[in-house]
């Protein structure tokens, strides 16, 4: 599956499954209950203890978020 068809979040709505995504520019966060982590930037770990929040922290500006998706191999 495609990052780009799995989700259309152009709208800036918040995905609401836990779980690790991709934003626009290949960078993955992890969504939790309570926020989101930045876990790759451009392929490097960063800090991966922040929360940020999708308003206030403006992960939204970073949409849109695809599931990333377990590669299966035959």
């Amino acid at each position: 599956m495609s990052r780009s068809a799995a989700v259309d979040n152009r709208t800036g709505v918040e995905p609401h499954i836990i779980g690790l995504y991709w934003d626009r520019d290949g960078d993955i966060w992890q969504r939790e209950d309570g926020g989101w982590r930045l876990i790759l930037q451009s392929g490097v770990a960063v800090d991966p203890i922040s929360l940020w929040e999708w308003d206030n922290g403006h992960v939204r500006d970073y949409a849109p978020f695809t599931p990333v998706q377990a590669i299966q191999t035959g």
